[in-house]
């Protein structure tokens, strides 16, 4: 066997090993990219329902003392605020399957 691939051989274990890892730490960098953007997307949404609260609780305040409405649930604009915070609980709910169906991804890896 000549020197080089002696060298070459003996250089290829560490090398290998280096990659590997640097591939692990990519791979999970990534990972973790994924999950705090998916997190950071839930408490944007969470704040737009905090908006949407004080937009309904502003509108209820007007239809029931300025304009002595008792009905509020019958206002066009209660409505439609109502059905906003559904939807976006709708979409939390759906981030938040979105982060444990990545953890479950993470620890089958990890298992593996």
């Amino acid at each position: 066997m000549s020197l080089w691939q002696t060298l070459k051989q003996e250089l290829d274990g560490p090398v290998g090993k280096v990659r590997k890892g640097l591939t692990d730490a990519l791979d999970k960098a990534e990972d973790l990219t994924r999950k705090g953007r998916t997190a950071l997307e839930v408490q944007t949404l969470k704040g737009e329902i905090r908006g949407q609260f004080t937009e309904l609780g502003g509108r209820v305040h007007q239809l029931a003392v300025e304009e002595g409405v008792t009905d509020v649930l019958a206002d066009g604009d209660v409505k439609g605020i109502l059905q906003k915070i559904q939807e976006l609980e709708q979409k939390i709910h759906l981030k938040e399957e979105e982060l444990r169906a990545q953890a479950a991804v993470r620890a089958e890896n990890r298992a593996n």
